[in-house]
Parts: structure tokens; sequence; C-alpha cells
């Protein structure tokens, strides 16, 4: 009699404790918090309900999907299926073109029912599929005779594609800047000895750029955007980065709200539910300045607490990637570690004025479905390579 696979919510054997428990402390976290963001003068009991429900069934997906690919996970299967991978990423990108437009920006699938509606963030899920993608392409080649061409072509039309759709068609700058960033980041990786002057001189782009964006949030910087044909709304980002009482009554009325809502809650906050910046100030409080509202209602140390969290997933996936013997497992430890940091810098550093915003969530504690399933599934493929590293079996 044959014998059928049921699914079971244990994990591997070899997989990595301590990141699960922060894991799951900073779901709680986001959980509690994004119910808490919603409590406001307007809502009603019903409306609270649903969005506590809601986060809480996408979490709950997320985190079915991290113990299978905490499982099932498999290199081989990227390689084998590689124009599969290709056709549904470009075609995931494309949908949301054909959905309705929300803050300029055509990048989410909205789905209404009789009952709730949600949407759908494919870009999210695009970021894991690039890492993985560049982890097979350049990761172990181990045939130096291989052209360099061989090696970058299908990666480069696929991100490339990506980039484009992601960033021109549907207007996400921000999703399209922390993609590039991973692909940037995880491209240093490889070991491929013909890609050593290509990393180099990526690498001095990308320290160019970094000190370009510096020199923009200058004085002489903001009236060089001017000159420029970019959208009014970027170049009002960098002013309000230099002096986010600029525009206080426009442009620059969140990010006024936010700094408000860091002051007033000092060290140990006003309390929790108790935060007044939510009440219209923020509309974003659940999503992009959820941040803002822990630090108002818990105070800094809170705000501590979440910022020690994420640094220690980080920081860990570091660790494992930098054990790895193989190419492709340190690519993607790498990658998903990158795609948490980034998401941190660049959340954290608009709300509290320090860079431009630029609407990228707090991974596992802003309200959304999106991103934080695509993170937990980052988080399971993270778990099956540390397993795999732990048995010493290649992915």
């Amino acid at each position: 009699m044959m014998k059928t696979n049921k699914f079971s919510l244990r994990l591997p054997k070899g997989r990595d404790i301590q990141l699960q428990i922060a894991m799951i402390l900073l779901m709680g976290i986001g959980l509690v918090m994004s119910a808490s963001a919603a409590m406001t003068s307007d809502v009603v009991l019903y409306d609270l309900l649903i969005t506590v429900i809601k986060q809480t069934v996408f979490l709950a997906i997320g985190y079915v999907a991290y113990i299978w690919f905490s499982k099932h996970f498999s290199l081989s299967f990227f390689r084998r299926y590689y124009w599969l991978v290709i056709l549904v990423s470009i075609v995931m990108a494309l949908v949301p073109l054909f959905s309705k437009e929300i803050n300029g920006a055509k990048a989410w699938i909205l789905v209404d029912l009789k009952f709730i509606d949600f949407s759908i963030q494919p870009s999210e899920f695009l970021k894991v599929v690039s890492i993985v993608m560049l982890a097979v392409y350049m990761g172990d080649v181990k045939d130096n005779s291989s052209k360099l061409s061989q090696v970058l072509r299908i990666p480069f039309y696929f991100i490339g594609a990506l980039l484009f759709i992601i960033i021109f068609l549907q207007s996400d700058l921000g999703s399209g800047l922390v993609l590039l960033g991973i692909c940037t980041l995880v491209f240093l990786l490889s070991s491929f000895p013909k890609l050593k002057w290509i990393q180099w001189l990526v690498f001095g782009i990308m320290i160019f750029v970094i000190i370009l964006a510096g020199l923009l949030l200058t004085p002489s910087g903001i009236a060089f955007l001017k000159t420029l044909p970019i959208p009014d709304y970027m170049v009002k980002r960098f002013e309000n980065t230099i002096d986010p009482f600029l525009n206080r009554y426009g442009t620059g009325y969140q990010l006024v709200s936010s700094l408000m809502a860091f002051v007033k809650g000092d060290w140990l906050g006003v309390g929790f539910g108790k935060s007044l910046q939510k009440y219209g100030y923020l509309p974003a409080a659940q999503t992009d300045f959820i941040l803002a509202v822990i630090a108002e209602e818990l105070g800094f140390i809170w705000v501590f607490l979440v910022t020690i969290l994420t640094l220690f997933l980080v920081v860990r996936l570091l660790i494992f990637a930098y054990r790895s013997p193989q190419d492709s497992s340190k690519m993607i430890l790498a990658g998903i570690a990158y795609y948490l940091l980034l998401h941190f810098i660049l959340n954290v550093g608009g709300v509290t004025a320090l860079i431009p915003l630029t609407g990228v969530p707090l991974l596992l504690i802003s309200s959304g479905g999106s991103s934080a399933i695509s993170f937990l599934i980052a988080l399971g493929i993270a778990q099956r390579l540390i397993s795999l590293q732990r048995t010493q079996v290649k992915p």
C-alpha cells in the first residue's frame, strides 16, 4: 500500500531555531501594531476585525509557505524549468498594468470579493525569484571556459525586463530600486573569474551613485534636480528630507507627523493604542509609517527591539552565507539578508527624514500580504539551504 505524504508544520532537521524565533517575534509585533494602527476614531468594530483577520490570514499563508519551501525548495527546479519561471514572472509583472492605479502606480492586482477586498503586489515575489535566478546562472559555474555572454545573457535580460516593467510601466520606483539594489549586491558575490572586472566596475558605479545621492540632498543638489525632466513629487521628497517643515501642509505632511510621533513617544511611549498621529495625520499608519506608531505608543525601547531583531536576522543569514561552500547557496542567503536590510534602511530612513521616502514597507511589521508572504517564502528557502548546509547536502 502506498504511503501518502501529508503536510506537516514541522521544520526539517538542521534548520536554525534562532532565525525562526526572531521571525515569529517580528510577526507578532507587526500583527499587534497593525491592529493598533487601525484603531482610529472613525473605525467600526467590523472594519477593525477585518483588518486583524486579513493580516492574520496573510501571516498564516506566509507561514505555511515558509514551512513548504523549507522542505521542498530545490535549485534544480529553477535550472530545469527556467523558461517557465521567466514566463510566469514576466506575466506577473504585466498583470497589474490592467488594474486600477493607486497613488500614481499600477503595481497591484486588486481583488474585490463579496465580504473582503485585498491587493497583491507581484514585484515583492519577483524580488525572491530574481535572487534565485542570479544564483542559478552565476553561482557554481564549474566550467571556467564558459563564455561571459552565456553566464550573463539570461539574468541580464530577465532582470532588465523586470526593472523596465516595474519602474517605467508600473511607475513603482521604490520596488524597482530595491530590486536593483538586491540584484547588484547578489551579483557581486559570484566567484566566476571572468566576472571580476565587471564586478569591480559595478562596485565603483554603486559607490558613485551613493555619493551622488548624498550630494543631491543639498540646496545645490535640489536646484540641479529641478532642471531635470523628472516628476515634481520626486523633487519634493528630496526637499522634505533636507527640511521636513518646508512643505509641512503639503508633501511633507506625513513626514512631519512621523517625526512628531517619534518625539512624543520618547523612551517609553504614550501607551498602547493611544497614538494621536494615527488619527488622520499618518494616512499610511499601518503600512509605510507603522514604525512611527510603534515609536509613539511604545517608545524608543520597542523601536530598538524591532531594530535588533531585524539586524539579528540579517547577520544570522550573512553568517550562514559566509559558511556556505556553494556559490549558489551563498548568493541566495546573502540576497535574502540584503532584501530585508534594504527594506529596513529605506523604510526607517524615510520615516525619520534621513533619506527620501520611497514607500517601501517594513518587512514582517507593516500591514500587507504580499511583502509578508514573499519574505516568509524567502526565509523558508533560507531554512532549506541552512538545513542542507548542516547535513552537507547540495541544494
